[in-house]
This record gives structure tokens, sequence and C-alpha cells, in this order.
């Protein structure tokens, strides 16, 4: 994977974890948009503007549904996103140029305590 390929995707998946995590905030526990601060963090090192989108689509979408169910839809898209800004954080950390800042570290916590949200 070639350099500028490696630093697109990571970004691109840095916004869609950010634009999941806004979308998402009021469903699941951990909050989110706390936890990625760290991306936060990397768009303003480079001076560029912070995304924070939500998908509104989604959002009415989810808002409809009862509690449980909007918790479960969210776990499943945060954990989608997660696993693709990883996979492309990893591959940006083996092609960035040492001036570039690190991709940030964060701790994602469970989303809900059983695998079906019941827990809401």
């Amino acid at each position: 994977m070639s350099q500028t390929n490696a630093v697109e995707d990571m970004v691109r998946a840095m916004v869609e974890l950010k634009r999941t995590g806004a979308t998402c905030e009021p469903y699941v526990r951990g909050s989110p948009l706390t936890v990625m601060s760290g991306i936060d963090a990397y768009f303003t090192t480079l001076n560029q503007p912070v995304p924070n989108t939500v998908d509104q689509r989604t959002k009415d979408s989810i808002g409809k549904l009862i509690k449980q169910h909007a918790a479960y839809i969210c776990s499943t898209k945060l954990e989608k996103a997660q696993t693709n800004y990883l996979r492309a954080a990893a591959a940006y950390m083996q092609t960035k140029q040492e001036k570039w800042p690190d991709a940030p570290w964060i701790e994602f916590p469970q989303w809900c305590q059983d695998p079906a949200c019941a827990d809401y």
C-alpha cells in the first residue's frame, strides 16, 4: 500500500468513526465522542478542521427504535467503524512520514454489556 493511500484510508476511517460516534452518542455507553478525543487532537495537530458530522438520516431512524434496538444497531456500527479504523491506522503507521503525527490510540469500551444490548 502506498503512503498516500494509507494516509487517505486512515483519515477516511477516522472521519467515519467520528461520524458514527456522533450519531450513536446518545444510544450506547462509554461516550464514543469522549473516547475518540485523540482523533480531534490529530486533526488539530495538522491545523485541520475536526470532523464533527452526524449521520442525521441514521440518527432519525435509530431514534424511532426502542432503546435496546438502537443500542444494538449503534454497537454494531461502532464495532465495524472501529475495525476499519484499526486496520487503516496500522497501515498508516507502517508507511507514514516521520513528520506526520502517530495514529491516535483509542481505547474502545464494550458498548453494550450483553451481545444483544439487552441491558438497555
